[in-house]
């Protein structure tokens, strides 16, 4: 019987994060009221967490560096718009 030594299995958790969040904000950057509650603390966790599973990636411990991508374009996306919606929605308000 060959001796293998069993190795750790991925740690894909932050990059899996990222893509669900990045999902989650861009369904709700285009809702104006759901922008500032919801599309934007979403984006800036899919962001950070796609810089953390971006690390992995680099260090070998993560093997999905598609979603990673994937999440972290989404949440960058879905910042850009929530600030546009929020622009367009508050345009008008006096100082």
């Amino acid at each position: 019987m060959p001796d293998t030594e069993a190795s750790p299995p991925p740690r894909n958790g932050a990059g899996l994060a990222s893509l669900v969040l990045g999902i989650v904000a861009c369904v709700f950057s285009f809702i104006p009221f759901a922008t500032e509650f919801v599309a934007v603390p979403s984006s800036v966790a899919a962001v950070a967490a796609a810089f953390i599973g971006w690390d992995r990636i680099e260090r070998g411990v993560a093997t999905n560096r598609a979603d990673t991508v994937a999440g972290g374009l989404l949440g960058a996306f879905a910042l850009a718009t929530s600030v546009l919606v929020y622009l367009a929605t508050h345009s008008g308000d006096a100082v």
